[in-house]
């Protein structure tokens, strides 16, 4: 309650010396704001470097703390890790240090030895430490150990670059990262926001990255998913090509009227066809200059050729890195000289993986490198090779062609009678249906013409033809074209029908017991990666334990030979572990290098995916609906909704899923044959790794 006077001339002067208090109260505070406002202004600019200030002296009364006080000498010692290289740099900080703060004793830095695990540490640049950190997010190497990263700075951008594919989406990629990278310094303040500051860490990847998938991008021979005849015109004819006379005079070959497309080859100069004779060249097809021919586009079997193409590179490219990743495990154990690791770990684990997985690979190249059209079963019992060179009038240079586009085999020149003379099944022309000439052989002396087995089982039953029959007589005789083997399938019955191939799935001379013994190979390093390095280990171990007991009772005769000390003698040993830890182990790398290789099949999906969303995002929106139009604002409209979806989707969501991959890739299927990821990063005292300081 507040006691008021009775009288009203009092209590207006009461009211008024209040309001004067007020008015007095307001004028100070206004005051000491303004007073407020000036000093903090006059300071703000100082606030900054007294925040560095003070956390630089935080950082440093914080690590003296960690120092020893030596009573004796009254003098502070510190333990720490230092580059050796870097020792010279240290010496001479230290020396300008107490010059500085005008110390009467020196500074005195000495190498002391421990049994303690080094810190690690790796120098990395500005292009070089987004790898690094990739690699270091799975785990940091152990001291010594081999280093990932070295690999990861071109493995990494590389299998994006596969997934990634593009020469346009690539181009935009590696915009952005040049402009990164071009202009970092202006930059690097608005690094401090986490979205931005991840591109900005990462700008040498994306730069890498996009420039690795441009390289794809020429490879596939795809713009924006549009093929283009960037080096040449496509090497496939059709008879649309009304101004190629390349294509236009081929003869046997009526470009108005054919309905497939043909490819370009040097048959006019291989035969000579106005004087009916060969000119003894081989014919040989035009092959596109680089990357995939765009004569595919458009076509119906266009995703199968180019999956074919993938899937196989994707496995090429998988074994190979698996393969890398076993041999860092060589290099390891080489340096860290540890032979029972390298006699029983990474023996084994290179003799499996190449056994099965590496030759496949094998087969891989020799089906890609093999001319197809020139490779024949001959008798059902063995493969032979025909260049398709054409005969001479007399057949003196068999095996040979015979003379392209003839019908029938009377009408040739020369030996056109002989060949008529021959079985009727021997001749590879359908009626109505000529082709580039028929593969002549000699066998045993005897003549033998290609036959065309298109619907006829029975010309493939070696029980019907065979070496056997053809010595019996001609009509016992047999050569066809040998169909491209299915490697998938040769790769199942490598385990269900070991040491047998049929000679239509054969690619190399003697495959059948070479696969019978990779088999047996590869089993056998099974049992030599599992057993003998716990059972060596374990033998190791108890003549330690022997040796050590008999030195003890050596220097103490007395005492029974049962006494202790066994503890003191080495490491703690368990067997059964050591044992578990192997099997383990082995069974984790025997089924991993088929999980893994399955694994990098993630290379053909995700660019045959990304190739897909592009074509439907250009077919659905510019060419059917944009195009398709005769308006401008819809064409627009169109092309503005397709540069959307591109960035959107493409740049955005289809980037990162590709580099989330890659990322699985190393880390999964790369990086676990041969790295340890145990140990910890070496951490200098330093000002400029200061974290910003917090409230």
């Amino acid at each position: 309650k507040y006691r008021l006077p009775d009288s009203a001339a009092l209590q207006d002067k009461t009211e008024a010396d209040v309001r004067d208090r007020l008015r007095d109260l307001e004028v100070v505070i206004r005051s000491t704001s303004e007073y407020r406002r000036r000093k903090l202004s006059s300071i703000a600019s100082s606030v900054e470097g007294w925040d560095v200030h003070v956390s630089k002296e935080k950082a440093i009364f914080h690590t003296l703390n960690l120092f020893n006080y030596d009573v004796t000498h009254k003098c502070l010692i510190a333990y720490g890790w230092c580059p050796v290289d870097s020792m010279p740099e240290i010496r001479e900080a230290l020396r300008r240090g107490s010059l500085k703060s005008g110390a009467s004793v020196q500074t005195v830095l000495n190498v002391v030895k421990t049994n303690e695990m080094p810190p690690t540490f790796f120098r990395s640049s500005k292009l070089t430490v987004g790898f690094q950190n990739i690699v270091d997010a799975y785990g940091i190497a152990r001291y010594q150990e081999f280093n990932p990263a070295v690999f990861a700075v071109i493995t990494f951008p590389f299998l994006f670059g596969v997934m990634f594919g593009d020469i346009g989406h690539g181009f935009m990629m590696s915009l952005v990262g040049a402009l990164l990278c071009i202009f970092e310094k202006p930059l690097a303040a608005l690094a401090r926001d986490e979205m931005f500051g991840m591109l900005y860490g990462g700008r040498y990847n994306i730069l890498l990255m996009g420039l690795f998938a441009t390289y794809a991008g020429f490879i596939y021979n795809e713009i924006f998913s549009v093929p283009q005849p960037l080096f040449a015109p496509t090497m496939w004819c059709s008879g649309e090509m009304e101004n190629d006379p390349q294509c236009l005079h081929v003869a046997g070959i009526d470009a108005n009227t054919s309905t497939q497309k043909w490819l370009r080859t040097n048959i006019n100069e291989a035969y000579d066809f106005k004087k009916q004779e060969t000119t003894e060249q081989e014919v040989v097809w035009d092959v596109y200059p680089m990357g995939g021919d765009p004569g595919w586009a458009h076509t119906a079997n266009k995703l199968n050729a180019g999956n074919s193409f993938k899937m196989k590179f994707a496995i090429v490219a998988g074994v190979v890195q698996m393969v890398a990743g076993v041999c860092c495990k060589l290099m390891n154990t080489l340096f860290f000289r540890d032979s029972l690791t390298l006699y029983f770990v990474f023996l084994p684990e290179i003799v499996f993986i190449n056994s099965i997985f590496g030759y496949l690979v094998m087969l891989i190249m020799s089906k890609w490198t093999t001319n197809w059209d020139a490779t024949y079963i001959l008798n059902n019992n063995e493969v032979v090779h025909i260049p398709q060179i054409y005969c001479k009038p007399d057949l003196s240079n068999v095996p040979c062609w015979t003379a392209p586009f003839h019908l029938d085999a009377a009408t040739i020149p020369g030996y056109g009678a002989e060949l008529a003379a021959l079985p009727e099944h021997m001749w590879c022309m359908k009626k109505g249906v000529a082709t580039a000439g028929c593969a002549v052989y000699n066998y045993m002396g005897r003549t033998i013409v290609e036959s065309n087995t298109y619907g006829n089982n029975t010309m493939i039953d070696d029980r019907a033809f065979s070496a056997a029959t053809c010595e019996a007589g001609l009509d016992g005789c047999i050569m066809y074209k040998q169909d491209p083997p299915s490697l998938l399938d040769t790769l199942i019955k490598m385990f269900m029908e070991p040491g047998y191939v049929s000679i239509n799935n054969q690619l190399i001379p003697g495959q059948g017991p070479l696969q019978a013994l990779l088999i047996l190979i590869a089993f056998i390093s099974v049992p030599m990666l599992l057993l003998p390095k716990p059972l060596i280990l374990k033998a190791r171990h108890e003549a330690k334990q022997k040796y050590g007991l008999l030195d003890e009772n050596a220097r103490h005769p007395d005492e029974e030979s049962g006494g202790g000390g066994h503890d003191d003698h080495g490491d703690e040993f368990e067997f059964g572990e050591v044992m578990v830890h192997q099997m383990i182990h082995t069974i984790e790398y025997v089924l991993g290098c088929v999980s893994n290789t399955a694994s990098y099949l993630r290379l053909w999906a995700l660019s045959l995916a990304h190739a897909q969303l592009s074509e439907v995002f250009w077919e659905k929106t510019v060419v059917e609906i944009g195009l398709g139009s005769a308006s401008p604002g819809l064409i627009f409209v169109t092309v503005f909704s397709w540069s959307l979806f591109t960035v959107g989707v493409l740049m955005g969501m289809e980037s990162l899923s590709a580099f989330l991959h890659a990322l699985r890739l190393h880390w999964v299927e790369f990086m676990n044959k041969f790295y340890n990821g145990d140990g910890y990063q070496f951490r200098p005292f330093s000002f400029a790794l200061l974290d910003e300081p917090s409230d």
